[in-house]
């Protein structure tokens, strides 16, 4: 845990902790955490990182997943806000944004017959002059909310990205109990259904619906306009502090 700062163990460890926590149930159903070869495995892999990979591979799920659903999207939602070429809710807004965005990046945005007349060079102007915005907003003590915001962003993300493993471990572990159970009974004579069986099918099919049900697009791309306006909303913020900070240099 120490290796890991809030974002990482909020927006990449607990997803992945959640997709492997049937395994645990697993380990307690069928005795295995008895033997002293797993605990002392389970340890060592506590120890010399494990929630480092399972960090990792987390974020590498997640933004193979962001990859795919912005494609869907038409882009980011910073990028899709600002082109002129998009219809608009609120225009005077997204040039508030196009002005700030503009001046604290220090990189010119296309006019909107040069974003139809070059699409993809538009959208990389946008791009960078976002990436320059957010490089500036890495003060987690000053943009406190931006920073809660892209958290979510990056939990909904990642919880999405690793649907999939949490699907099949949690299905997996209904299996494997439900093995067990009718091993116990059939092959050793004994009463394979008992309480702590139970709880272990429940508990893993209690995960499995909840993979199936709960990480969806729209609740990515809902944490995703929330942090994408509130970016932009920080860069309006820095636009308005840079005058005050010219006419004071020696501030």
């Amino acid at each position: 845990m120490v290796w890991l700062d809030e974002y990482e163990r909020r927006a990449r460890l607990i997803p992945g902790l959640l997709a492997i926590f049937p395994l645990a149930i697993l380990l307690s159903v069928l005795s295995l955490r008895q033997l002293p070869t797993v605990s002392y495995a389970m340890g060592a892999a506590a120890v010399i990182g494990m929630p480092v990979v399972v960090a990792d591979i987390v974020r590498q799920r997640g933004r193979k997943t962001e990859k795919t659903l912005w494609a869907s999207w038409g882009g980011p939602p910073t990028t899709a806000w600002l082109r002129l070429r998009n219809s608009s809710d609120n225009e005077v807004q997204r040039d508030l944004w196009r002005k700030a965005v503009a001046e604290v990046s220090g990189v010119e945005l296309l006019s909107l017959r040069a974003e139809r007349a070059n699409p993809s060079r538009a959208d990389q102007a946008i791009a960078t002059a976002v990436g320059q915005v957010r490089d500036r907003t890495r003060d987690t003590a000053k943009f406190k909310l931006l920073f809660n915001e892209n958290r979510n962003y990056g939990f909904a993300r990642n919880l999405y990205g690793v649907r999939w493993i949490g699907r099949g471990i949690s299905l997996g572990g209904v299996m494997v109990v439900g093995a067990y159970m009718a091993w116990v009974s059939l092959g050793r004579h004994q009463d394979g259904i008992t309480a702590e069986s139970l709880f272990g099918v429940a508990s893993c099919l209690a995960f499995f619906v909840y993979w199936c049900v709960w990480p969806s697009p729209g609740r990515v791309r809902e944490a995703a306009n929330k942090y994408a306006q509130q970016l932009l909303q920080s860069a309006v913020t820095l636009k308005g502090e840079a005058p005050a900070a010219a006419s004071n240099p020696n501030a």
